[in-house]
């Protein structure tokens, strides 16, 4: 990790536009890049959420596309 500020799970939410409670579920289950802190408080590095969501893009389907 760099020197990059450790988001809380709020401004990670707004940062994602996701609801707050989506983002818990995902970090409680894994499915999201998180750092567990003693006490079990999350936290959220910025470019890991960037990564994160740039390895969920799916590619555009050719019918969708218009003319």
């Amino acid at each position: 990790m760099n020197a990059t500020r450790l988001l809380i799970d709020g401004e990670a939410a707004r940062l994602l536009r996701m609801p707050l409670k989506r983002l818990q579920r995902l970090a409680k289950a894994g499915d999201i890049p998180h750092v567990l802190l003693p006490d079990d408080e999350i936290r959220f590095d910025p470019d890991d959420l960037r990564e994160w969501v740039e390895s969920r893009k799916q590619p555009c389907k050719a019918e969708a596309v218009p003319a």
